[in-house]
This record gives C-alpha cells, structure tokens and sequence, in this order.
C-alpha cells in the first residue's frame, strides 16, 4: 500500500492535504497499488481517483473542505446538477475499491446556514418544533460528494460516510458495482442529502448497509443519461431511515428494470417504497420486493412524500424539463410487472397507486399488513398523496388505507387493512 503521509499529508484535521494525497493516488494509479489513510484527520478538496483504490484505517478520516474554491469543476455535466463539483471523482476507470473501517466527512453543514429554515406554505401554521423538521435553504455547494461515471467493478465496503451537502454518493453509467456494509448518515435538515443513487447502471448490489438521510436513502434513475436503463439491481439487507423517500424507483424520463428488493427496515420515513414514472418517455418493469417492514411518519417541510408507506405513481411532472433533455422514445405504459409481497405497513397516511389512462399494469399486492397510526403533521398537508413534482392535486378520503387510481391495473391478495378502506376506481 501507497501511505498518503509518505508524500506529505498530516492528519490534524487543519492542514489542507489534496496536492498530497492526490500524488498518493496518481503514483497508486501507475503502479496499481492501493493507496493507504491512517488514523487522523485528512483535509482535503477534489481527489480523482483515476483508479487508484482507497483504504481507511480505523480512526482514518478523509474531511472535505468547507471551501467552493477547493473543488474545480471536472469534465462532467450533470442533467439536474450542472457542471460537477465533487470531493471524490472517478470517471471512465475501472476496478475501484474504497474499503475499510474508516470514515469520509464530506462537511455538508459548512454550506449551510444551521439557523435558517426553508418553510414552506401549509394548511396550518407551522409550530416551533415543525419548522425545525424543515429543510435549511439551499446555497452554493458541491452537488455531488462521491461520483463515479462509465467504470465497471467497483467496490465500496465497510466505510462510514456523514454529512453530505448533496448527493453522497452517486453512480452514473456504471456496470458492476458492489456498495457493501455501509453506514451512511446525513443531516435530516439538508435537502438533496440522497444516501445512494445509481442512475443508468448495471448490475449493482446494495446489501447490509444502514442510511439515514435528509432525501433519498436509495434511488434508481436514469437521471444523467435518459436514454440508457438503470438494470440488475438487488438491495438487501439494509434498514433505512428518510426525510424523503427510502427506497424510490425511476422518475420522470428514467427506464429502471429487474429490480429485487428483499430483507429491509424502513423506520421514520416520510414515504416508505416509492415509484416515479413520468405519463409519457418513462417505464419502471420487473421488480421484485419481498419481506419488508415500513414505518412512516410525515415530516414537516418541503420533503416529497406524505407518509405513505407504498406510492406508485405514473403522472405527468416533466414540466420543468428542458427540451434538450426530452428523450425520443416513447413507452407502451410507464409501471408493469411489479409484485410486492409479506410487507408490514405502519403508516400515518394511506398507500396508492394513481396513473394516468391505465398506464399502471401487471401490479400485484400480496400479505401486506397496514396499519394506521396517528400523526402530529399531517394538518400540514392533509389526507393527500404528494405528487411533487408533479402540479396534481389530489386529497384522499381519511378513512382509506389504499387508494388505486387511474385505470391502474392492481391484483389485491391478502391484504389485511384493519378496518381500513380499499379505494379501487
């Protein structure tokens, strides 16, 4: 192994190490080796990996700066993101692994104002402990912490990772990647803090990993390449916690496909299981999730999701879109083929699935347990499913535990509802 502190770096959480740990990476790169953090604190700005592997000691810490100006752009556009500012950057190299008991800080509350909050209009007021649920505003920021772009077998095991400003970590066009007994944590007041997303990848494996996150603990999109499918994916094992969304499932122009979710806790969540299609140009197929427990509870704020344990939703919510990302393609319907089967709901909102002209197809619902529980926030919003981004408005009567909209095509087995109502259109 390549020491960083052999070229320089000194882990005492002041010093600013990139130019150090960067020749540390470069020379890993030459020769193959990988390159070594000791016990400390290593500040630093944008590292490129160019497919030199990490290993962080226990008591190693990689800290990002707090500094815009210690993180160039790199040669990346992002579609929602813009030109990329990240810590850690991989792009177009295969064979990566980040691995060890160590811990990467990527500083996220440094780009923030912690005493001002972003609060939205409700149907109530908000009190003093509901605007503390909210977002802080957002600012300048790096928009990713951790990405990787067009690299095959990559490997991330063991790490704990905290307090991301943005998307924490972030895997575009990728094939083969294996994100494995992770810990990641983010503030759940910092908006866009995703846990893990992977867009137009294939073959990924999330497993035994524990996320607690201001957005998206996991996200399966499309996102930075519409026309290329986000596929073979597995998550297993895991227990999740989300301001936003826990596990969350295409959106908008996204293609994701042979999906197996299995084995997950969903605790104090603002939505539980969550699919996003567009009404035209997207499609969500094959997927499989199994022996799941869900709680959900509303968040104040502007998060998206309104404490629905499981939402399918296949509306239209592209207008923000420019036109130079609409792809050509068009798809036959926008969800099908999905089973979710031995799930315990405890939720303070109803479950739904709502499309558009019977887009929704081939759904099934099997042994799902829900049970209602009472909620000091959804004054806020109301008995309603949030469509954000989409502009539906759309309330749901208070006394259904699972309302199915929109000609959606649903096979109901077993569900026990506690004197809940079903809502079939």
């Amino acid at each position: 192994m390549i020491d960083i502190t052999t070229f320089g770096a000194v882990g005492d959480g002041k010093t600013m190490n990139t130019a150090a740990i960067q020749a540390a990476l470069d020379e890993a790169a030459k020769s193959g080796s990988m390159v070594y953090v000791p016990a400390g604190v290593f500040l630093t700005g944008t590292i490129v990996l160019n497919g030199a592997s990490l290993h962080l000691e226990s008591g190693a810490v990689l800290k990002a700066s707090g500094n815009m100006e210690d993180y160039p752009e790199q040669p990346y556009y992002h579609n929602e993101m813009g030109v990329l500012r990240a810590m850690l950057v991989n792009l177009g190299h295969d064979n990566v692994t980040i691995e060890g008991c160590g811990t990467i800080d990527f500083s996220g509350c440094d780009f923030y104002d912690m005493e001002a909050w972003n609060v939205p209009d409700g149907k109530a007021a908000f009190n003093e402990e509901q605007i503390k649920e909210c977002t802080h505003p957002i600012g300048i920021r790096p928009a990713q912490c951790l990405f990787f772009h067009a690299s095959k077998n990559i490997t991330i095991r063991g790490i704990r990772v905290i307090d991301a400003p943005c998307w924490t970590l972030t895997f575009s066009e990728c094939e083969n990647v294996k994100l494995l007994g992770l810990t990641i944590d983010t503030n759940l007041n910092i908006p866009n803090d995703d846990g893990i997303h992977i867009s137009a990848c294939k073959g990924v494996i999330i497993s035994d990993c524990h996320i607690s996150s201001g957005d998206d603990c996991i996200a399966l999109s499309s996102i930075t390449n519409w026309e290329k499918p986000c596929e073979d994916i597995v998550i297993t094992n895991c227990v999740l916690r989300s301001c936003s969304k826990a596990i969350v499932i295409g959106y908008i122009y996204s293609i994701v496909r042979n999906v197996l979710i299995s084995n997950c806790i969903i605790k104090e969540s603002n939505r539980g299981l969550c699919f996003m299609c567009n009404d035209e140009s997207s499609l969500v197929e094959n997927v499989r999730i199994s022996n799941m427990m869900i709680d959900t509870k509303i968040r104040a704020g502007n998060w998206w999701g309104n404490g629905e344990p499981i939402f399918m939703m296949a509306v239209k919510h592209d207008h923000h879109i420019p036109a130079t990302q609409h792809p050509h393609t068009r798809t036959e319907c926008a969800i099908r083929n999905v089973h979710i089967e031995n799930v315990t709901c405890t939720g303070e909102n109803a479950m739904g699935v709502y499309g558009a002209n019977g887009n929704i197809r081939e759904v099934e619902l099997c042994n799902i347990d829900y049970t209602r529980k009472p909620s000091a926030n959804i004054v806020l919003k109301g008995y309603a499913f949030d469509f954000s981004p989409s502009e539906i408005d759309f309330e749901v009567p208070a006394d259904c535990g699972l309302y199915i909209g929109g000609k959606a095509e649903v096979k109901l087995d077993n569900m026990r509802m506690h004197q809940w109502s079903i809502i079939q259109e």
